[in-house]
């Protein structure tokens, strides 16, 4: 059948010059691509132009493809409002912490669980897959975290992701079929700990690995604001920068507070989409900046720990 397929398309192809599987699949991933690169386009290019547009330039309207100049008074507004700053400083605090923290306790549980000699393990692994498809839910979470006194507090942003259950099952296989058990064996015979051997031998032959995890948990809790908004809610000095962006798009009093707060400082009502359009760079700026420096180790750590060698 494949071979009788295959000389079909080529019989086409000598009659033609083409043949419609090659064009479908050319119209395909040009197509896909295009609905690729419009978020991309409109995240970063547009929002770009339209945030550092001068104000007179904006308030003309029409299809903003190019800087038609060059003006920083959005950017100012922002830096110079005081929510806004305590919200960035609070969202880069918290993803530091809790990529920090889940990154180590993930790793270290995982390294535990590829140790198959170690009894009750397959039990320990079965739970911890259960759990990954049943939670006890919102209320018995709520309740959790309030016999622990989260409630409220800046930490519950932080230590409820320590474990993450999907990155913990790609460490353990990454553990188990990747890393050669000679070297550990190496380090244990010259007198290393298996916790000696875990940070001074594993974790270096892993980088690849733990940059890809790192860099995926980083921006989920850099764009997280539902651990806020469940559990803190009402402490405005502990909003991240997520839920300021969410209100800048759908909350009409945020976007009036921060317009008048720029008239106070002497510059012109803003146009709201103009603020819009900076806080969403200034969201998007830090993943983009540190992407450059983990690549390398992210490129190659995305296959890795997925199959067995």
């Amino acid at each position: 059948m494949m071979r009788r397929m295959a000389g079909e398309r080529r019989t086409m192809y000598s009659r033609l010059g083409f043949n419609f599987y090659d064009v479908f699949v050319l119209v395909f991933c040009a197509g896909f691509g295009l609905i690729c690169f419009y978020p991309l386009w409109y995240s970063l290019w547009y929002c770009l132009v339209a945030s550092v547009m001068p104000y007179e330039e904006y308030i003309q309207g029409g299809l903003m493809l190019w800087f038609k100049g060059f003006d920083l008074q959005y950017y100012i507004q922002i830096f110079g409002n005081q929510t806004y700053v305590n919200s960035l400083w609070i969202s880069a605090t918290k993803t530091v912490l809790a990529t920090t923290l889940s990154v180590l306790v993930t790793s270290t549980m995982a390294y535990a669980a590829s140790k198959s000699r170690i009894r009750g393990m397959k039990v320990i692994n079965a739970l911890v897959v259960f759990n990954l498809f049943f939670s006890g839910g919102l209320i018995p979470t709520y309740m959790l975290y309030q016999d622990l006194g989260l409630i409220g507090s800046y930490w519950v942003m932080v230590l409820p992701g320590a474990l993450n259950i999907t990155y913990y099952i790609i460490m353990r296989n990454y553990f188990s079929y990747s890393v050669p058990r000679e070297l550990e064996e190496a380090a244990l015979l010259d007198g290393c700990s298996e916790f000696s051997a875990f940070f001074r031998v594993v974790m270096p032959l892993s980088k690849s690995m733990l940059a890809a995890v790192a860099l995926f948990i980083a921006v989920i809790n850099w764009n997280d604001y539902y651990n806020y908004m469940m559990y803190i809610g009402n402490r405005t000095e502990l909003q991240p920068f997520a839920w300021i962006l969410r209100r800048m798009l759908t909350d009409k009093s945020m976007m009036n507070s921060i317009r008048n707060g720029a008239v106070s400082m002497g510059f012109e009502l803003p146009p709201p989409m103009g603020l819009r359009m900076a806080t969403i760079i200034c969201a998007v700026i830090p993943i983009v900046v540190v992407y450059p420096f983990i690549q390398p180790y992210f490129t190659s750590g995305m296959t890795l720990g997925a199959v067995k060698e």
